[in-house]
C-alpha cells in the first residue's frame, strides 16, 4: 500500500550545495609560532579548515586556522577533545567571517 512510513515520501533529484557553521566554547593555549591548542567538548577533523574568533577585552579577531590533529584527554575527570591548529597568519574581519568563501565551521574562543 503506497503512502506507508516505510515508503519513500520523495527523492533529491539533483544534489545540493550547502555550508553549516558550528559554534563552540573551547579554551585555547598558544604553543609555538603558527600553533594553537583548544580543548574542546567535540573533537575536530584532521585537515578540516575553520575561523577561529578569539574574544577578549571588549575586541574579537578572527582568524584562519587548520586542524593538525584531534586527541581525546580526561580533563577535570571529563573527556575533551585536545585540538592542535596551525594558523595561517591572516587575520580576518568580522565582515568576511559571513563572507560565502568562509570554511564550514568556525569555533569560538572566550
Amino acid at each position: 500500500m503506497a503512502g506507508r512510513r516505510s515508503h519513500p515520501r520523495f527523492a533529491v533529484a539533483s544534489p545540493w550545495n550547502g555550508e553549516m557553521r558550528v559554534l563552540r566554547d573551547v579554551a585555547i593555549h598558544r604553543t609555538q609560532d603558527g600553533e594553537f591548542v583548544a580543548v574542546s567538548q567535540a573533537p575536530a577533523i584532521a585537515g578540516e579548515r575553520m575561523t577561529l574568533h578569539l574574544m577578549g577585552g571588549g575586541d574579537s579577531v578572527g582568524m584562519r586556522v587548520q586542524v593538525l590533529d584531534s586527541r581525546p584527554v580526561v580533563v577535570d575527570g571529563a573527556v575533551r577533545h585536545r585540538i592542535r591548529l596551525s594558523f595561517d597568519g591572516a587575520g580576518i574581519s568580522a565582515s568576511d567571517a559571513d563572507g560565502p568563501d568562509d570554511p564550514p565551521s568556525a569555533a569560538e574562543a572566550r
